[in-house]
């Protein structure tokens, strides 16, 4: 909840086929698989057929290669099955400026916002979620800024969908105590990623009191791994587990952030 892997438009630690049967020799039970770059709810669907043992589920980022903000992309994807829909992380402006404040070149044409000059929720964004209302789809924020990412969270829940403040303390979008409280309140989720610990990006203490914030009951944690250096997803889950215990947290929580929360987002209700 979520990994990248290949194929992928960026160097991967394993393919969906290494994934699987790393999981199925782990004990895990399925995952969510992220591209940057592609609808990976095909890709799970073959998963599925392979490997019906486990579950794995999809989606799309609503990037440039999509088409941005683009209603018709997230029908598709949820015609196949998807399950969520994320807004832009590499072609997201903020996550761009962030990533160039000490550089000399020039920003990607093209790159999206989600509000508009007034700070309103754009009417694209809107309709983004009224496709992905029809497919019962997650709605996740990507790497936009906490700004836009806790508004249009905001405005699908609004809608009647389930939303997620996607890897909340990363730095380029990192949500305040503040409103990841606010978030769980309104039926939000929020999602921590190994990631941004393994990397020295936020501490394990700092990550304990934001679960601590909004409650176990509206996190959800994921590794986002997949780069070729990181360690294998089954290997960070671990490595998370164990950290995170370290600072308190008790095997039935753990177990609802880790297992519970997310195959309870992941399979849709019969």
């Amino acid at each position: 909840m979520h990994i990248h892997t290949s194929p992928d438009v960026s160097p991967r630690k394993c393919s969906d086929i290494g994934l699987a049967k790393r999981l199925q020799a782990a004990g895990m039970g399925g995952a969510l698989v992220k591209s940057h770059g592609n609808d990976t709810a095909p890709r799970a669907a073959l998963l599925n057929e392979q490997f019906p043992e486990l579950f794995f589920a999809g989606g799309i980022v609503l990037n440039r290669q999509a088409g941005g903000l683009n209603p018709f992309a997230v029908r598709a994807c949820g015609k196949m099955g998807g399950r969520f829909v994320w807004f832009p992380t590499m072609d997201s402006l903020s996550y761009q400026l962030f990533h160039h404040k000490n550089r000399n070149d020039e920003l990607p044409e093209g790159l999206i916002c989600l509000l508009d000059d007034n700070g309103e929720v754009k009417k694209e964004v809107l309709e983004v979620l009224e496709a992905a209302a029809e497919y019962d789809m997650i709605a996740a924020t990507g790497h936009v800024s906490a700004e836009e990412g806790f508004a249009a969270a905001c405005a699908a829940r609004k809608m009647g969908l389930t939303a997620v403040l996607t890897h909340a303390d990363l730095p380029s979008n990192a949500y305040s105590h503040e409103m990841q409280k606010k978030a769980a309140e309104l039926g939000i989720y929020i999602e921590h990623c190994f990631f941004t610990t393994y990397y020295d990006r936020v501490s394990i203490e700092e990550i304990a009191a934001q679960i601590r914030t909004a409650g176990c009951d509206h996190v959800f944690l994921s590794t986002d791994f997949g780069q070729p250096k990181s360690p294998y997803s089954d290997e960070g889950i671990a490595m998370y587990a164990a950290q995170l215990e370290g600072q308190g947290f008790t095997p039935e929580e753990l177990t609802l952030m880790f297992r519970t929360l997310p195959e309870r987002l992941l399979k849709k209700a019969e």
